[in-house]
């Protein structure tokens, strides 16, 4: 039996946190968890470093950490400084990022420059820094970059080794959310507690509402152009309401190759970590018989205009995506506590890319500057009522 590999886990406490310690409770005998990370759930964080016997651990959040520290008697950090600390960990094999939000990006740039193995399901790393996170594994090909969100999981096993020359377009599936029949009338009417019911999928908070704008998927389009290094002109977004088919890639000879299983997030996390190995895993298996009937049908960029502003913003390219994504990141927690409407967070991004000038071929540095201006701008355009409700 090969070494353990050692795993620091980010966002331990969310849903793609839980489903990793699912996935490293029953492939115990594979790895060792040396640490876990998580924004302020200190208390859900001091059960999972008891329970894994870990010493080391980061808090978002400085009072959190102060009380994960009195809790726990363990090795506690802090802020942006520890989560690179966590992820350039000597101790570290793997870092499986399953932060939601621009703070997951740094830490990921830093993990790839340390040489790290990285299982990303943080969006964000590649939306705001895709140019820089790979000009950081051109520098360290001993690192690597592997997706864990399932609709990228699905088209990396797709491609598995074949040329980019022989991809003809990448088809990203998405389920169309809770409102992919409603309406456009009645978008402005939309409740969070509407949003939040999602019809195929257990996520976060913030997903589950990016889901329901299609924010989500404008997200993923972007990633994919950056994991895959495809023309936004070659990517496509395909609705399917069953999420069994979790992405396609058309090949030019006409082949259309398709990853279907059932909607767990435990499968492209354990393929993420187990690659190119597949592990037996016991999970429900997609029963097509059962299923009897798959759809799949064009999005309405006029009803969910998110993803027209993400292939517009990914484009344009520059700190456009990281500008995009900031007042994103504002424009959700804004229509949750009721300061806009649901029509409002598309309203607010697009206002702020038209008043936010972009930077081309950014460092680092200047995409979170980028990532400051936007949340700057999109915050005052919601304290101003700036945007209509």
């Amino acid at each position: 039996m090969a070494r353990k590999q050692r795993l620091a886990l980010l966002g331990a406490t969310g849903s793609i946190g839980t489903s990793a310690l699912s996935v490293i409770d029953i492939h115990h005998d594979r790895f060792e968890l040396v640490s876990v990370a998580a924004k302020s759930s200190w208390e859900k964080v001091a059960a999972i470093v008891r329970r894994y016997g870990l010493k080391k651990a980061v808090m978002w959040d400085e009072e959190a950490a102060e009380k994960l520290r009195a809790a726990t008697g363990i090795e506690v950090l802090s802020g942006t400084d520890g989560l690179v600390a966590m992820t350039t960990d000597p101790d570290v094999d793997v870092v499986l990022n399953g932060l939601v939000g621009a703070i997951g990006c740094l830490p990921t740039l830093r993990a790839i420059e340390a040489g790290k193995k990285v299982a990303l399901a943080n969006k964000e790393s590649l939306v705001m820094s895709g140019e820089v996170v790979w000009k950081a594994l051109a520098a360290h090909p001993e690192a690597a970059l592997l997706p864990v969100d399932s609709e990228h999981s699905a088209i990396f096993q797709c491609i598995g080794s074949r040329p980019a020359e022989e991809i003809e377009t990448i088809q990203l599936t998405a389920s169309g959310g809770p409102f992919r029949e409603l309406p456009a009338s009645e978008f402005a009417s939309i409740t969070p507690a509407r949003a939040l019911k999602h019809p195929t999928w257990n996520m976060g908070t913030k997903v589950t509402i990016d889901s329901s704008t299609l924010m989500n998927k404008g997200l993923e389009v972007i990633e994919a152009h950056f994991l895959f290094r495809a023309s936004y002109d070659d990517i496509r977004v395909v609705v399917h309401p069953q999420s069994i088919v979790h992405s396609m890639v058309q090949f030019r000879d006409g082949s259309l190759m398709a990853q279907l299983a059932a909607p767990d997030m435990r499968l492209p996390i354990l393929y993420a970590l187990s690659h190119p190995d597949r592990w037996p895993f016991p999970m429900e298996r997609a029963d097509l018989a059962k299923i009897g009937t798959m759809t799949f049908f064009a999005p309405d960029v006029e009803r969910f205009p998110c993803l027209r502003v993400a292939f517009e913003a990914g484009r344009r390219g520059g700190t456009a995506p990281a500008l995009m994504n900031a007042a994103n990141e504002i424009a959700v927690p804004a229509f949750l506590s009721g300061k806009i409407p649901f029509t409002g967070i598309p309203a607010l991004i697009e206002g702020v890319l038209s008043r936010a000038t972009v930077v081309d071929d950014p460092t680092i540095g200047q995409i979170l500057e980028a990532d400051a201006l936007g949340r700057r701008l999109a915050s005052e355009a919601v304290e101003s009522g700036a945007v209509a409700k």
